[in-house]
């Protein structure tokens, strides 16, 4: 499958938040605007519904809450009685920028729920409109040093390396060790990835 560059990447994901921790967060915003402690929040919680202990609610605010309607329109029930007047759904999704749905990037979602259409974001759409080319010349268009010193190393052409690379893992050298390295900054540890790399490369050319 088609992968951004890394730097691609970065500029797509820049805006991405997920929505539980949207929602934890501005919950606890809230709770913490009224004076009330997680117990509070417990004890009221239990009578809209919601059985959570003092650690649920702490879960609730680190984003580790599925967000299901149920749960946010109880969850405005409680936090509106504590801080005594009522607390809306655009209140608990309150942010700037895109947020992160289903691994979708949606825009606007405290207008969604005032009424405004669902759309993708911006980043979302350039995101499927980078990976909607062929892999090949995704590929070559974003080769770096990596991938011409390899090609040199196996001495290969670097358009026949790129091909390779894509055979075996649909994007180019370089962009397959930066997803290995999952943001590893050890030239030690990248270097190894590489070698390794190089190894498969060789390997699927029968060098």
């Amino acid at each position: 499958m088609p992968r951004l560059t890394p730097d691609q990447a970065a500029k797509v994901q820049a805006a991405e938040t997920d929505i539980r921790r949207i929602i934890g967060r501005n919950a606890r915003e809230i709770r913490l605007a009224a004076g009330a402690h997680l117990e509070q929040v417990s004890r009221v919680a239990k009578r809209h519904g919601l059985s959570w202990s003092t650690g649920r609610v702490g879960d609730l605010e680190s984003g580790r809450v599925e967000a299901k309607v149920e749960t946010l329109l109880s969850l405005a029930l409680t936090l509106g009685e504590i801080r005594g007047e009522p607390v809306t759904l655009p209140d608990l999704l309150r942010c700037d920028g895109a947020v992160l749905v289903n691994g979708r990037e949606v825009a606007d979602v405290t207008e969604v729920f005032r009424g405004k259409p669902v759309t993708e974001s911006a980043g979302q759409r350039e995101h499927d409109e980078l990976n909607s080319g062929d892999p090949l010349q995704l590929a070559q268009a974003s080769t770096s040093i990596a991938d011409r010193r390899a090609a040199k190393s196996l001495g290969v052409d670097l358009d026949r390396l790129v091909v390779a690379a894509v055979e075996l893992w649909g994007h180019n050298l370089s962009a397959e060790r930066d997803r290995r390295a999952d943001g590893e900054t050890n030239t030690a540890a990248r270097g190894n990835i590489t070698r390794d790399l190089m190894a498969e490369l060789r390997q699927h050319l029968e060098l």
